[in-house]
């Protein structure tokens, strides 16, 4: 049994390279069905690398996933990573395509992985804009409940059960840009029991990754963080529109600061 891929994202956000293992390299057309259904309209030419460990993120928890290149030791990169998914049994592959169509790596090579930085940047920008914009919900309306959270570009939006209105929308802003302007530190914890913590559906076998924001809240959480509340940038709430009796929030933060 091939264990799981071992997430140093988790661990370290800031990591950009990282020397390591290849696992398995095959076509995406020889992955059982659960596997190829990762990827949607895969071509022929898409294979799906595993190594020993990553750090590169796995599209999930409303984050998209971060892209890459993967190379030999010494070399050019061989391989560019478009996309990163988790499966059930906790392995990370790296969806891509090698550089002429031949197949670049055996398992045991020594190998090179390269995060897109900017990319990588961006989207934990918007996922600790989301985090924000939570808090800052948490303290004007603590009766209402977080039901979702989307963190993609163009899409990112918290909602809620309850309804506000666009008038309500200065109150929000004020409250965030205050988060922000506090330059709050973004603190990463592992706790045993998560009975307590908000979003209780996240809830697993073994230890349990929280977000906090300055220690005011404590969110389940395995997506990559900017290290303070300022370093995401001014975070603009769009709009807010309600369906269903439930509230959503949407936001943005720019794409370069």
């Amino acid at each position: 049994m091939v264990p799981p891929t071992d997430a140093l994202y988790l661990h370290d956000a800031s990591l950009q390279t990282l020397t390591t293992e290849i696992v398995s390299y095959q076509p995406v057309s020889s992955l059982p069905e659960n596997e190829r259904s990762l990827i949607k309209a895969a071509d022929p030419e898409v294979s799906a690398i595993t190594m020993r460990q990553t750090i590169l993120y796995p599209q999930g928890g409303g984050q998209p996933s971060d892209t890459g290149s993967i190379a030999l030791v010494d070399k050019e990169p061989a391989f560019t990573v478009s996309l990163v998914r988790k499966t059930e049994d906790g392995r990370i592959l790296h969806f891509g395509k090698s550089a002429g169509g031949i197949i670049p790596f055996v398992e045991g090579q020594s190998v090179i992985q390269r995060v897109d930085g900017a990319k990588r940047n961006y989207h934990s920008r918007l996922h600790t804009g989301g985090h924000v914009v939570g808090l800052a919900m948490q303290l004007l309306f603590p009766e209402m409940k977080k039901v979702k959270a989307n963190h993609f570009p163009k899409e990112a939006c918290m909602e809620y059960e309850g309804l506000l209105y666009n008038e309500q929308n200065p109150l929000i802003q004020a409250k965030v840009d205050e988060l922000v302007q506090q330059d709050l530190p973004i603190l990463i914890s592992w706790v045993e029991d998560g009975s307590d913590l908000e979003g209780r559906g996240a809830l697993r076998d073994g230890p349990i990754r929280v977000a906090s924001i300055g220690g005011l809240d404590q969110n389940p959480c395995g997506g990559t963080h900017v290290l303070t509340t300022s370093l995401v940038g001014p975070i603009t709430i769009r709009k807010i529109s309600r369906q269903k009796g439930i509230s959503r929030v949407s936001y943005e933060v720019p794409v370069i600061l």
